[in-house]
């Protein structure tokens, strides 16, 4: 490949000189089909250095970076050495790897198409190139003509290679539509305008325009849902962006409606297909056969989002490019594939501006995930939504929850539950804490020691103190929120959830030095009968408690906080009482089965479609209905059957006795930190303790 003979070149000769002559000359901050890179195969933004010298250079200890203000942010990796008259192709596409791992070296930034800056500092943080663009054309480059003059220029890319390409003029101005996208009848036309001299090009595919697709040349029907993309050539002028436009014909629903428009063989090529098993994949995530959609490959997408008005129709919430890419673990392997969006500011806004979910005071959001519901995808579509919808009070940090239908590239996708993305971005819209100033473990780094020295620390304090002595569980509790980890517990253990602790664990705590950890709850896709180990008779009591469960799903490591911290007699009693309090409160049987009623009731009319076009969803079961009811038993059989379990795990609880409460002239009980429905003297509250 031209790119990995040319970009970069190690000498085994004398000393290189250091750096001062090398230049920033050529910048791509929007390449669709260019180039991919000899690593992920990714069609990434790059920047090409260029070594006008006659000697050397050593790169090694320098920096890129796309703010000036921060000229450390990317270190170039010792042992990078550019030749006399050679060019290096820098990948910046936020993957951070350099050899011997990789072919090619990438940075842990991305440029943005709408302009920026690229500078090159050396060790000490002195500038030795910097450049300022703006407004990029995709897949045309701007640079030095000639290399390394201060001519610069737009042209095609010539990636590691003289800059040679055919020097084209700005881009035009982007086409304008007769129509906006939305809810149409059939025989409307829309019609495509562009300025003096150019040629309207245009794609029904998803595909972005370009010089051999299909010319305008007038109004086109609307005879069915349509995605429109089109974009305006001439000679010597790069095209412009292109107009995206969906039209549904036709269409109907009682959910929000997501369009998805992107480039067709960045889902389903073999090459390079996010959507398929392909011919460019790795194993993992439940497959030992490398296959595409375990790659970690983000594609450009219009992403336009309908919020039903209440009268039948639609208002369009929000239209944008974003990044989408494949979302999950074991759950890829399902013919229907979650899906994480991303805003960055490379594909217009760098955020998503709107309030998604009505009980969430959030109207900005960097990342939100279209999740395919996973394990319960066979089942009922919205099981991890209830147990989220239902727990919602508790002090829990988990995903609002909200079925849309998905259309991509026009084409019917069926159900997809929009959530919001467990991450730095999560705490900082929720908490207010800048995402810089987050740390965050998973399972993977949870369970080994030496990766998080505060985590750390909390585990020292359990390895060696008394967790009786007062002043060794306040310990505890400054480097915990231990209040919520009993709720985060509660919520698990209740619901069954057997696809926990030893994963589907994440924590979080401020960067901060009283920061506390706290817990997320997520992909609870195997609790309320959602898994053979996740019935209302399964002991998931027994599992969070077990010192040597295998490596899935309770190895020993996963439960030895819990484990631990029951040796405290106060913790101890919290969560037995705790616990007793939201099963006739959160849990009680009527209160879930209105929740699962109403969860069922908002997707009804979506399910016959959904099934039609993904035939093994919904189908663990004789019918949809049957599996949905699989939940309202769970709700009537687990509290006897959870009560049992904590009678047999904790010997101080012989048994259990019911208490009323009643209160006169207002006020409110509170049953270890939940509080109890207000009810009067004479027809008080009753629950099991």
């Amino acid at each position: 490949m031209r790119l990995t003979t040319l970009a970069l070149l190690i000498l085994a000769c004398a000393a290189p000189a250091r750096a001062q002559s090398v230049v920033v000359n050529e910048i791509l901050a929007s390449n669709e089909a260019t180039l991919a890179d000899p690593d992920f195969a990714e069609f990434g933004d790059w920047i090409e250095l260029y070594n006008p010298s006659a000697d050397p250079v050593d790169l090694g200890g320098y920096f890129l970076t796309d703010d000036f203000d921060e000229p450390d942010r990317w270190r170039i990796p010792d042992g990078t050495v550019l030749a006399p008259g050679a060019f290096l192709v820098v990948w910046t596409d936020d993957y951070d790897t350099g050899p011997p791992a990789s072919l090619a070296l990438h940075t842990d930034f991305k440029l943005s198409g709408g302009g920026e800056q690229v500078g090159l500092f050396d060790p000490a943080g002195v500038p030795v190139d910097t450049v300022t663009f703006g407004d990029q054309t995709t897949d045309i480059s701007t640079g030095r003509f000639s290399d390394g003059a201060d001519d610069w220029r737009f042209a095609t890319p010539t990636p590691g290679a003289p800059n040679l390409g055919e020097i084209v003029g700005g881009p035009l101005d982007t086409p304008t539509a007769s129509l906006a996208s939305g809810f149409y009848t059939a025989g409307e036309t829309v019609a495509l305008e562009a300025g003096a001299g150019a040629t309207i090009r245009y794609t029904l595919d998803g595909s972005e325009p370009t010089d051999a697709s299909a010319a305008y040349a007038g109004p086109l029907t609307l005879d069915a849902t349509t995605v429109l993309r089109a974009a305006a050539f001439a000679p010597d002028r790069a095209p412009s962006e292109p107009v995206t436009r969906t039209f549904f014909v036709g269409e109907s629903s009682t959910l929000p409606v997501i369009s998805l428009v992107t480039d067709p063989a960045g889902f389903f090529s073999d090459t390079s297909g996010i959507y398929v098993e392909g011919t460019n994949g790795i194993p993992g995530r439940c497959r030992d056969t490398p296959v595409n959609w375990n790659q970690d490959w983000e594609r450009e997408t219009q992403f336009t989002f309908f919020e039903p008005d209440g009268a039948g129709g639609f208002t369009t919430a929000l239209d944008q490019g974003a990044g989408v890419a494949i979302f999950g673990g074991c759950s890829r392997i399902y013919p229907q594939k979650s899906l994480e969006l991303h805003a960055r500011s490379q594909y217009g806004a760098s955020d998503f501006g709107y309030r998604f979910f009505e009980d969430v005071d959030i109207d900005s959001f960097d990342d939100l995930v279209l999740r395919s519901s996973a394990q319960d995808w066979w089942r009922t579509m919205f099981r991890d939504g209830m147990i989220q919808t239902l727990t919602r009070h508790m002090d829990l940090d988990g995903q609002a929850y909200r079925p849309t239908v998905v259309f991509l590239n026009g084409a019917y996708w069926g159900i997809h539950n929009l959530r919001e993305k467990l991450n730095e971005d999560y705490v900082a819209g929720h908490y207010g804490i800048d995402d810089d100033d987050v740390e965050m473990l998973d399972a993977d780094k949870a369970s080994t020691r030496g990766l998080s020295e505060h985590y750390d620390g909390l585990l020292a304090i359990l390895d060696t103190g008394d967790l009786n002595d007062p002043a060794t569980f306040a310990e505890v509790e400054a480097r915990m929120d231990v209040d919520q980890y009993l709720n985060y517990l509660i919520a698990e253990i209740y619901s069954a959830n057997a696809d926990w602790p030893g994963n589907n664990l994440k924590l979080w705590r401020p960067l901060t030095p009283e920061g506390r950890w706290r817990w997320m709850l997520y992909d609870t896709d195997f609790g309320f009968g959602g898994n053979s180990e996740g019935q209302a008779t399964s002991n998931t009591l027994a599992l969070a408690m077990a010192p040597n469960g295998p490596d899935w799903p309770n190895p020993p490591w996963s439960t030895y906080l819990f484990r631990k911290l029951l040796e405290n007699d106060g913790f101890r009693h919290a969560f037995i009482q705790r616990l007793a309090a939201h099963m006739y409160t959160t849990f009680t049987p009527e209160r879930t089965v209105a929740v699962i009623d109403s969860l069922q009731a908002n997707i009804a009319d979506a399910m016959p479609r959904h099934t039609a076009r993904w035939p093994q969803s919904a189908s663990f079961g004789a019918s949809w209905d049957a599996l949905v009811d699989i939940m309202r038993d769970f709700a009537h059989d687990r509290p006897a059957q959870m009560r049992g379990h904590v009678i047999g795990a904790f010997a101080e609880v012989p048994g259990s006795s019911i208490v009323g409460v009643g209160t006169s002239g207002g006020g409110q009980v509170v049953a270890e930190g939940v509080p109890l429905p207000r009810r009067g003297a004479d027809a008080p509250f009753e629950g099991r303790f």
